[in-house]
């Protein structure tokens, strides 16, 4: 008899692990149930979605035809709200049952809003998935000016998208920096430079206290401090949790996301989880971890897909990589990346180019952590110097000086 898989969620992760599925299983079945109206788009451009900079069959990972000649199913607008483990049933929204022989579970991460009052007016938005991004689309049409609200990488993203449209943006910051706690203090000086030379207004030590409104939509945002701000159009991005609150009942082991072995598997040997929902074991901090981004999303799809379907088992061993644009600059925060680590160092390496720079962070001879700016290839040895975690003989008298020359470090890497 054919197995049955049935996928929730058709993100990187999602459909990654369909496709692989599809590899070794040419009989098997394939559901994929999401809650978008398309299947998988490149999620990271959605804020130039949202200010209609791109559409939508732009960044659309794989053409429609893709599934049908893999015969995998798609139920589009359709939100899993149940999971009963025993009957190995999913329930949905709109009342319908599917039934898997295995499960994974790839139904992303879920935007948090602020417990103050006025949230709710109309004006404010959150964003992660199309049916937010489209509403942010019609309403930024009209506007003038905006009000960002949260220092996160969608918040950057958003702020910088918003201005290049024409609007004015206003973007109040909780932390005493912008990229804070993200990128090292170096980054984030790069980043504030950034965003004053595109002309957005940003407020550090910012925190909103309420929204007030007018008919029930917004007219004015209060700061903790007594600003006084008025706007209608205000976009939130406080950060975001995995979207796993439907699976509350099910008897899965879920702390914050879905908790999983090397294996992608959960604490149920027929269900799986991966990408923003899953919560794995990072291989150099052995800290349990979601990673929430977009390589770390489908490679987790790739092997997820390869042990659901009986492939030669495979462990997921990588390191958290962000990649990151902020205007001309260019990112990568990979393992630790600007995390304080007990007993580390930092060292800095810098090009002749201001915005060429490397931040290491090392600790007992090998490199934990690392912020890369302009220069992805150094990005990748030091990913897979990170994920190897061996030790590097003569480290120490590298890292006893503050800063070095980026010729340097390329010998500490070779």
């Amino acid at each position: 008899m054919a197995e049955n898989y049935l996928i929730i969620g058709s993100g990187p992760s999602g459909i990654t692990a369909a496709e692989n599925v599809r590899n070794l299983d040419n009989k098997g079945e394939i559901t994929v149930i999401s809650e978008e109206r398309v299947p998988m788009f490149y999620r990271p451009r959605i804020p130039e979605y949202a200010v209609g900079k791109v559409e939508i069959e732009e960044i659309m990972v794989k053409k429609l035809d893709f599934y049908e000649q893999n015969r995998i199913r798609l139920r589009l607008g359709t939100r899993a709200v149940k999971l009963d483990k025993e009957r190995k049933i999913v329930e949905t929204a709109d009342g319908q049952r599917y039934g898997y022989g295995k499960l994974l579970i790839a139904s992303g991460i879920a935007p948090l809003k602020p417990s103050v009052p006025g949230v709710e007016l109309k004006g404010i938005f959150t964003m992660h998935d199309l049916i937010q991004a489209d509403r942010v689309r019609a309403f930024a049409k009209e506007a003038r000016q905006v009000v960002v609200v949260g220092g996160g990488l969608l918040g950057m993203d958003m702020a910088e998208e918003l201005k290049r449209i024409g609007l004015e943006v206003r973007f109040l910051v909780r932390r005493h920096v912008l990229g804070d706690p993200f990128f090292d203090e170096y980054g984030c000086e790069l980043i504030q430079e950034e965003f004053a030379c595109l002309g957005v207004n940003v407020f550090t030590n910012a925190e909103v206290q309420a929204f007030e409104g007018v008919d029930s939509k917004l007219a004015k945002i209060v700061t903790q401090d007594g600003k006084q701000i008025e706007s209608s159009f205000c976009f939130l991005s406080i950060g975001a949790v995995p979207a796993v609150n439907w699976l509350e009942e099910s008897g899965l082991k879920i702390d914050k996301g879905v908790l999983v072995d090397g294996r992608l598997q959960s604490s149920e040997k027929d269900i799986f989880s991966a990408g923003n929902s899953a919560q794995i074991t990072d291989p150099v901090s052995k800290k349990q971890i979601v990673q929430t981004n977009w390589f770390n999303a489908s490679t987790q799809g790739r092997i997820a897909g390869n042990n659901m379907a009986g492939g030669e088992p495979i462990k997921y061993t990588a390191t958290t990589n962000y990649l990151k644009k902020v205007g001309q600059l260019s990112f990568n925060l990979i393992g630790w990346g600007n995390a304080t680590v007990e007993m580390g160092q930092r060292t800095y390496f810098k090009g002749d180019n201001p915005r060429e720079y490397v931040m290491i962070t090392t600790r007992e001879g090998a490199i934990v952590g690392a912020v890369v700016c302009g220069l992805p290839k150094i990005g990748l040895k030091l990913k897979e110097q990170i994920e190897k975690q061996k030790v590097i003989p003569d480290l120490e008298k590298f890292i006893k000086q503050k800063e070095g020359k980026l010729d340097t470090l390329l010998k500490v890497l070779s």
